[in-house]
């Protein structure tokens, strides 16, 4: 039944341009192709058709977002496992308010409706890939509900905005061996501020803060993730024709909470988590007024964690780079096109995912469309 609710979703939506012909609607949809293998002969495919729709109506802006999913992984052991299914259902609604107030307010109230799949058996827990590898690493969760409030504030040469959410996570089975998981809500904030040297340039800042409950497994306390940090710096140049932005962060996790002897949560001695640094370059070449040329350059590095290396919970080093190269084609002013093909690099060391060094190359190509109404 789950395919179907994401179809009456979009009916939805669609019905909802024809009530109010005012509504301005696109809907976007293409195929998302990543294939890799890896120095220990592990191979593997995901391929997704992502359907989004957008509608908006004034200072009224609703989205719905999901996707079909089959995922193939072909391991160094012969075994062979696939699978084919929808994701979770993204709805995203928001209502700006611009000029009236000494700030600008973005109210934002977004869901996960669960219509991808969960309960998943031995086999399908197989698909549960690294997300530094995959697009999507997972295919269902529970019923959440996201309210965001943004405030943003605008000078002649400045800018800064700060924004606050709190995530509600429903519960769901996770699988036939857990069953009756409720993970914790999430509060966060976040931050950036911008200010323009000059007419070209253009630098900002930005940071994010996310403090986690804990989740549960039936009626016991199960983990509690470590609350997060991101901290950020950016440049932006811009041209008649061209465009670049070169950003860097750094992200910190603190240390989580597992069940201890007594079945209570304890913190864990060391951290879980090795610090990680993103460098990220885009530039964008305006061809002709209808034809845009993008790409970008990024570097992941995420540094070992603290435990020892003989330890079980240890996790080495990774780094990724990759490659990517797009062009954007507007055919008519309701219509437009773009291809893309990406390449990387991502080598790891042993970690939750398999115990021993691995280094992937892998290949992405995706192409989509957009048509207004």
């Amino acid at each position: 039944m789950k395919p179907f609710r994401w179809l009456l979703l979009t009916v939805l939506i669609l019905i909802a341009g024809g009530v109010a012909p005012a509504m301005e609607i696109s809907v976007q949809t293409g195929v998302n192709t990543n294939w890799w293998d890896s120095d220990t002969n592990d191979r593997g495919s995901q391929t997704y058709v992502p359907v989004t729709i957008d509608a908006a109506q004034g200072d009224f802006s609703v989205r719905v977002l999901s996707a079909f999913v089959s995922t193939r992984i072909d391991p160094s052991d012969a075994s062979k496992n696939s699978m084919t299914t929808a994701v979770d259902t993204k709805l995203n609604a928001s209502y700006a308010v611009v000029g009236k107030w000494p700030v600008d307010i973005l109210f934002g109230l977004d869901f996960n409706l669960p219509t991808g799949r969960t309960h998943l058996d031995s086999e399908e827990q197989r698909m549960l890939l690294d997300p530094d590898l995959v697009t999507i690493s997972r295919y269902g969760e529970g019923f959440n509900v996201n309210p965001t409030i943004t405030m943003a504030k605008q000078g002649d040469r400045w800018g800064v905005g700060v924004g606050v959410g709190y995530l509600w996570r429903g519960e769901y089975d996770f699988s036939e061996t857990a069953m009756d998981f409720d993970p914790g809500e999430i509060f966060n904030i976040t931050a950036e501020g911008l200010y323009a040297f000059t007419d070209a340039w253009q630098g900002r800042i930005f940071g994010e803060m996310a403090w986690y409950g804990t989740d549960e497994l039936g009626v016991q306390d199960y983990y509690r993730e470590g609350d997060f940090i991101l901290a950020g710096i950016g440049v932006d140049y811009s041209q008649t024709r061209w465009e670049a932005a070169l950003s860097t962060q750094s992200i910190f996790r603190g240390k989580s909470e597992f069940p201890a002897d007594n079945l209570q949560l304890a913190t864990e001695d060391r951290a879980g988590y090795g610090d990680e640094y993103l460098a990220d370059l885009t530039v964008r070449f305006l061809m002709n007024p209808e034809t845009t040329l993008s790409s970008r350059l990024y570097y992941l590095m995420v540094l070992k964690n603290d435990y020892d290396e003989n330890d079980p919970s240890f996790i080495d080093e990774k780094q990724k780079i990759s490659l990517g190269l797009s062009l954007l084609r507007q055919f008519s002013p309701q219509f437009s096109g773009r291809i893309g093909l990406e390449g990387y690099l991502l080598d790891q060391g042993r970690n939750w995912y398999h115990d021993d060094d691995r280094t992937y190359r892998g290949m992405v190509v995706d192409v989509s469309v957009t048509k207004a109404f």
